[in-house]
């Protein structure tokens, strides 16, 4: 895996640690929209399927948790891939989750199918990015559709809370990228989770 205890500074920077994370999930799901809003905090309505893969790479400051005071500049750097989740991208699969150190499992809240297609998507990281020693966390996207759809299309709570125990899976949001909901602490999340798989005493600020 990827993640690495490193000392790198630049422009009065200290890189501590670098990580991957892969965001997986079916085609349309909005695993795009989440990307480009905590990468880049925008929203496009108009957002294409990914062509293979998006990635990018962000810094997030870090301090020790004990610590009375944070001492700045001190970072975290995620390197992010956002997988296409049509079926013709599936032979880049193992390429792409190998050195995986934390994933989001993404489902469209409103999309029964995207639900059911995260079973493939946990096998995967289960085979090709050593899934059972990672950090996972289940998100539900386009939370701010809830209210307009139709009920029988709404996944229950009681169905999300049963995948999640039995996937043993690390925790569940419901995001929106539309209204930036939850988008940024999805992802602080997942890194305080990489951070303490790997017995670091830093935490993100």
């Amino acid at each position: 895996m990827v993640f690495k205890l490193i000392s790198i500074r630049t422009q009065k920077k200290e890189i501590l640690y670098t990580c991957k994370i892969a965001i997986v999930g079916g085609a349309s799901v909005g695993k795009t929209c989440l990307f480009n809003r905590f990468c880049f905090n925008s929203f496009n309505f108009d957002s294409s399927m990914t062509i293979g893969l998006n990635f990018h790479s962000i810094n997030l400051p870090i301090h020790k948790k004990d610590a009375v005071e944070s001492v700045p500049n001190k970072f975290i750097v995620n390197s992010i891939f956002d997988f296409g989740g049509q079926d013709r991208f599936k032979p880049l699969i193992p390429k792409f989750l190998g050195g995986t150190n934390g994933a989001l499992l993404v489902f469209d809240l409103t999309n029964p199918i995207s639900f059911e297609q995260l079973k493939f998507w946990y096998d995967q990281l289960l085979e090709h990015a050593e899934g059972s020693k990672i950090p996972k966390i289940l998100v539900g996207s386009k939370s701010d559709l809830l209210d307009s759809s139709p009920r029988d299309k709404i996944i229950q709570e009681e169905v999300i809370k049963d995948f999640v125990k039995e996937k043993e899976l690390d925790g569940f949001f419901k995001t929106s990228a539309l209204k930036n909901c939850n988008v940024l602490e999805v992802f602080k999340e997942l890194n305080n989770m990489i951070l303490r798989y790997k017995n670091t005493s830093y935490v993100v600020s």
